[in-house]
C-alpha cells in the first residue's frame, strides 16, 4: 500500500448498466466454495484436514488490484458502479463485499457438512460450540487474506457513507465516529498501521494533469451491536464531486489515473502529514 483517501457524498462517473452490475456480483459468486471436498488434504484423528491455503486462493483470485476499496455492504450497488469506471480507465479495484458478502453461504455448508445438528420442528440447530470453531477460523483466514489485499494494493480507498460510518460522535453515543461492521474496523485500522511503500512503476510526470441468515426458534427480548472505532485520521478526505472531476478531464488510464488524481490533490504529501499527525496523537 502507498496512499489512502475517503470519499464522501460519491458521485456517479457516467450510467452503469443494472446488466453490468449483476455481471459483476456474478463473478463474484463464480469464486464461490461449491465443493468442500476439493480442499481437503487428508485426515488426522478420523477429522478431514481443510487446506486453507487453497481454499483463500479461491476465494480471492483476483491477486493484482490497483485499489483496495473498503464500504459497507448496503453500498455495494455504489461500490460495484465506482469499480467498474475506474476499469473503464485501467484501475483494477477490489470490492471487499464481493468477498465477504458470501462468506455467510460458506459458512452454512461447512456446518452442514460437520457440525453436529438436529432437527426441531423442521428447523436445523447446529452444534453451538462447532459453529463457533468453524466462525473463528474462516474469519481469522478472511481477515488475514484481506490484509493481505491491502498492503499489496497501491491504494486504499474508504467509502464514508452513513452506512459505513454508523454512529456519528456528534450524536452523544460516543465520542468520535463508529461502525458496526467488524470488517471496516479491521481495514481502516490496518490501512493506519501497514507500510507505506510504493512499488517500481513508471511515473506520470507531473504538470500533466449479508450476511448468513440464522434460525431462531426463540426471540431474544433485546438485540445488540458492536460499535467500532472509525479509525480514519490517517486519511485524507475527497468529496465525490473531487474524484468525478478528475475523471472528466484526465485522459490517462491505469497507474498514471491514479497519479493523475494524487497530484491534483497533492494526497501524497497529505496522506504522509496526515499519518505522521496520527502517530504523534496516538
Amino acid at each position: 500500500m502507498y496512499l489512502g483517501f475517503e470519499i464522501e457524498h460519491y458521485k456517479t462517473f457516467e450510467m452503469i448498466s443494472n446488466a453490468a452490475i449483476d455481471d459483476y456480483r456474478k463473478q463474484a459468486r463464480d469464486a464461490a466454495v461449491n465443493d468442500l471436498a476439493d480442499y481437503v488434504i487428508g485426515q488426522i484423528d478420523k477429522k478431514d484436514v481443510i487446506d486453507a491455503k487453497e481454499l483463500a486462493k479461491k476465494i480471492f483470485p483476483q491477486q493484482d488490484a490497483h485499489v483496495f476499496l473498503s464500504h459497507s455492504h448496503r453500498d455495494e450497488r455504489e461500490a460495484i458502479e465506482f469499480a467498474l469506471s475506474l476499469e473503464k480507465r485501467g484501475v483494477k479495484v477490489f470490492v471487499d463485499s464481493c468477498v465477504w458478502g458470501y462468506v455467510g453461504d460458506l459458512l452454512l455448508k461447512i456446518n452442514a457438512h460437520y457440525s453436529d445438528k438436529e432437527e426441531i420442528g423442521g428447523i436445523t440447530n447446529f452444534s453451538y460450540d462447532k459453529c463457533n470453531d468453524v466462525a473463528a477460523s474462516l474469519f481469522l483466514m478472511l481477515n488475514e487474506e484481506l490484509h493481505r489485499m491491502i498492503d499489496a494494493s497501491e491504494c486504499f480507498i474508504f467509502f464514508n457513507t452513513q452506512n459505513s460510518v454508523s454512529i456519528k460522535g456528534y450524536e452523544g453515543f460516543a465520542e468520535g465516529d463508529r461502525t458496526f461492521s467488524p470488517w471496516i474496523y479491521s481495514e481502516l485500522a490496518f490501512s493506519a498501521k501497514t507500510r507505506y511503500t510504493l512499488r517500481p512503476r513508471k511515473r506520470l510526470p507531473r504538470g500533466i494533469v449479508g450476511a448468513m441468515e440464522s434460525h431462531k426458534v426463540h426471540r431474544a427480548m433485546a438485540s445488540a451491536s458492536f460499535a467500532f472505532e472509525i479509525i480514519n485520521l490517517h486519511l485524507p478526505k475527497l468529496s465525490g464531486n473531487d474524484v468525478k472531476s478528475l475523471a472528466d478531464k484526465t485522459p490517462h488510464v491505469g497507474f498514471f489515473w491514479l497519479d493523475a488524481l494524487y497530484y491534483e490533490h497533492d494526497l501524497e504529501n497529505e496522506f504522509k502529514d496526515r499519518c505522521q499527525a496520527a502517530i504523534l496523537n496516538g
